[in-house]
C-alpha cells in the first residue's frame, strides 16, 4: 500500500506540473516580454511576473494625488490602472530633528490614500524625498543630497519606513529614493524643490557617484528589513544624451550611479526610473514632437531614445535592469500662448491619442510600467487625466478603453511592417487585437488578408469595416478571430 500510495502522490504531482507547464507555455508572449525585453533576471523575476497575472496585471498607472475622494479611486480602479506612483514620504518633515524615532511625525503621511490604493489593486510606488536641515549636505537645499556623517541616519530612517509600511494595510513593495536627481540645486528652482536637486556640475557625472555612494548604505538597509522590496533609482529627467551632445553634462549622472555602485554591477538598486514628456502644439498631434525631439530623435524619440540611451549605458557595464517610464504626458506648456493659454479640443483629442500611442509602445518596448502625470487634478500644463473638478478628461476614457480592450491580452508581434501604419498584434485566449495608428499624422488605408470581426475607435466605439478595409489616423482597435 505503502508503493501504490507514494505511485499516486508522484502521478498527482506529475499531472499537476504538466498544468502548469501548460499555462506558462500559454503564457509565453507575455513571459518574453517581461522577461527578455524588458531584462528581469529570470531566477528572481519571472515566477513572481506569472503569478501575478491572477488578476491580469497591467503596465498602466499613473501618478495619483489622493485617494481619500471614493469617486477618485473609482475612477482609478475603472480605468484599470494597476500601479501609483504617490509622492508618500517626506523625510524633512517626518523626522525634522534628529529623533532616532522616537519623534517620527507620521500624521505628515497621506496613509488613507496608500492604503486606498492598495485596497483598489495597485502597486504603490512610494517617492521619498526631503532631506531634514540636520541632514543636508549643501544648505539649505531640502531637495539635495544627505550629508555623508548623515547616511547611517537615513538609513535608520528608511528602515523604520519600510517596516511600518510593508505590512498591511499598506503592502507598499516599491520605493523610489528621490525625484529627478540629476538636476542641479539653485536658488531659481527653490530650496525645496520638488526636483531631487543631488546634482553637482563640479563633479564629473553631475553628482551621480555621490547618488550611488547614498544607494550604497540605503539599498541594504532597505533589504534586510523586506527583502522583496524593489528599490528604484529616483526618475531621472535625463535631459541629454552625452554621446550625442558633447556639451551634455547632465546625461552623465546614471553612469555615475554605475561606476560608483557596487562592484559597478548595480546591486544597489533593482529598477531604473526615468522622465519623459511632450509639448503639443498646434500644428502636430503630439507621436511627432515626440519621435523628432532633437535631443533624441536619434535614438528613437524623447521617450523610447530614453529608454535606449539607459540600456545602452547599463549594457558597458553589462548588467541589465528592467526600466520605469515614472513620469509621462503629452502637456500643453505655458510658454505656447498661442495654443495652450486656452486649450481646444484639437489638444485634448491628441492627447487622447497620445495615451494609446505611449501605453502601447512602450509595453511592446519592454518597459516594466508606464506612469502618466498625473491623475487626479488641478493639473500641472493640462496634464492630468481628471479635471479640477475630478471630471474625467478625453485621455481618460481612451485609457479606460485600452485597459479593458486588451484586458488579459498579450502583445504578440508587429504587424504591417514596411507600410505607412503602426501596428501592434495582441492575443486572448479566443481573438487577436490589432492596434493601429498612422505616426504620420494622414490618413491611411489598410486592407486586411483576413476577416476581421470588428473595429474600434479610441473610445470604444464601434466603427465600420468596408470590403476588408479601413481607414487608419488615429489609433483604432481592429479584432479578428483566433
Amino acid at each position: 500500500m505503502k508503493v501504490i500510495f507514494n505511485f499516486r502522490v508522484w502521478l498527482m504531482l506529475g499531472l499537476f506540473a504538466g498544468i502548469i507547464a501548460l499555462q506558462l507555455s500559454a503564457e509565453s508572449s507575455f513571459a518574453q516580454n517581461s522577461e527578455e525585453e524588458v531584462g528581469i533576471d529570470s531566477t528572481q523575476t519571472y515566477l513572481p511576473l506569472m503569478v501575478n497575472r491572477y488578476p491580469w496585471v497591467t503596465s498602466f498607472g499613473s501618478q495619483i494625488k489622493y485617494l481619500t475622494n471614493p469617486e477618485i479611486a473609482n475612477f482609478a480602479q475603472d480605468a484599470g490602472l494597476n500601479w501609483a506612483r504617490i509622492d508618500a514620504f517626506n523625510w524633512a518633515e517626518i523626522e525634522p530633528v534628529n529623533t532616532n524615532a522616537s519623534g517620527y511625525n507620521w500624521s505628515s503621511v497621506d496613509e488613507t490614500t496608500l492604503r486606498v490604493a492598495n485596497e483598489r489593486g495597485m502597486k504603490v510606488i512610494a517617492v521619498v524625498r526631503g532631506t531634514p536641515s540636520w541632514a543636508q549636505k549643501v544648505q539649505p537645499y531640502t531637495c539635495g543630497p544627505v550629508k555623508e556623517a548623515a547616511l547611517a541616519d537615513f538609513a535608520e530612517f528608511i528602515k523604520d519606513l519600510v517596516k511600518r509600511y510593508k505590512e498591511y494595510p499598506y503592502h507598499i513593495e516599491y520605493w523610489e529614493l528621490g525625484n529627478e536627481p540629476d538636476v542641479v540645486y539653485s536658488p531659481e528652482l527653490g530650496y525645496d524643490s520638488v526636483f531631487g536637486c543631488w546634482g553637482d556640475a563640479s563633479q564629473t557625472y553631475y553628482g551621480g557617484e555621490y547618488y550611488a555612494q547614498m544607494l550604497n548604505v540605503i539599498y541594504p538597509a532597505i533589504k534586510s528589513v523586506d527583502p522583496d522590496a524593489k528599490v528604484l533609482i529616483g526618475g531621472l529627467l535625463q535631459d541629454c544624451d552625452p554621446t550625442f551632445d558633447k556639451t551634455c553634462h547632465t546625461g552623465k549622472f546614471f553612469e555615475g550611479i554605475l561606476r560608483n555602485g557596487i562592484n559597478q554591477r548595480g546591486d544597489n538598486f533593482d529598477i531604473v526610473s526615468f522622465h519623459g514628456y511632450v509639448p503639443y502644439s498646434g500644428s502636430s498631434k503630439g507621436l511627432q514632437f515626440d519621435e523628432h525631439n532633437p535631443k533624441w530623435e536619434h535614438r528613437g524619440g524623447a521617450v523610447l531614445g530614453k529608454v535606449d540611451f539607459l540600456r545602452f549605458v547599463m549594457g558597458k557595464y553589462g548588467i541589465s535592469k528592467p526600466i520605469i517610464h515614472t513620469e509621462a504626458a503629452l502637456l500643453c506648456p505655458e510658454y505656447n500662448v498661442t495654443d495652450c493659454a486656452n486649450p481646444d479640443h484639437r489638444f485634448y483629442e491628441s492627447q487622447a491619442d497620445y495615451v494609446i500611442w505611449l501605453f502601447v509602445r512602450n509595453w511592446v518596448n519592454g518597459v516594466l510600467s508606464t506612469i502618466w502625470f498625473t491623475f487626479d487634478g488641478p493639473d500641472w500644463r493640462f496634464g492630468s487625466l481628471l479635471d479640477e473638478t475630478q471630471t474625467p478628461k478625453p485621455a481618460y476614457n481612451a485609457l479606460k478603453f485600452l485597459t479593458q480592450e486588451l484586458n488579459s491580452a498579450s502583445y504578440s508581434k508587429r504587424v504591417l511592417e514596411n507600410t505607412s501604419v503602426a501596428g501592434y498584434e495582441f492575443t486572448t485566449n479566443d481573438k487577436k487585437i490589432w492596434v493601429l495608428w498612422s505616426p504620420d499624422e494622414s490618413t491611411h488605408t489598410v486592407t486586411f488578408s483576413s476577416t476581421a470581426k470588428k473595429a474600434f475607435d479610441k473610445y470604444g466605439t464601434e466603427i465600420s469595416i468596408t470590403g476588408n478595409q479601413i481607414t487608419v489616423n488615429n489609433p483604432v482597435y481592429v479584432e479578428f478571430s483566433r
